[in-house]
């Protein structure tokens, strides 16, 4: 048997329901926290693990429960062409409440797992 020309194989990999990608090779997805730090009352130092050399920090996304503040780390992927290395970020949180009480903030580590940290405005 005789092929004329090439025969190319595509293999597409599938992508997770929290990732989203443009047609620029730009893709955001949710990033796990590996260490909060507070820095004032105010602010915290927080670490989190990207999937490439080209994950970067994009925003936090909260929710807000009562006393309770779930948020979650969204990082962006820019590039077509990224290293393998997945390398350790970190972003400065600011806790913008003003009310008086005490917060507990519950930083997305794992699926369904927090880092949490305790936050008392007097």
């Amino acid at each position: 048997m005789k092929f004329k020309g090439l025969i190319l194989l595509a293999v597409v990999a599938g992508c997770s329901k929290k990732t989203t990608v443009d047609q620029n090779c730009t893709k955001y997805a949710d990033a796990y926290v590996t260490d909060v730090q507070n820095s004032t009352a105010n602010t915290a130092s927080v670490s989190f693990q990207v999937n490439s050399g080209c994950g970067q920090f994009n925003k936090f996304v909260e929710q807000a429960k009562g006393n309770i503040r779930i948020i979650k780390v969204q990082a962006v992927y820019k590039g077509c062409m990224c290293t393998m290395d997945m390398p350790i970020r970190t972003e400065t949180y600011t806790f913008k409440e003003k009310a008086a009480g005490t917060y507990y903030l519950k930083f997305l580590s794992a699926e369904n797992e927090y880092v949490i940290d305790t936050v008392i405005i007097k």
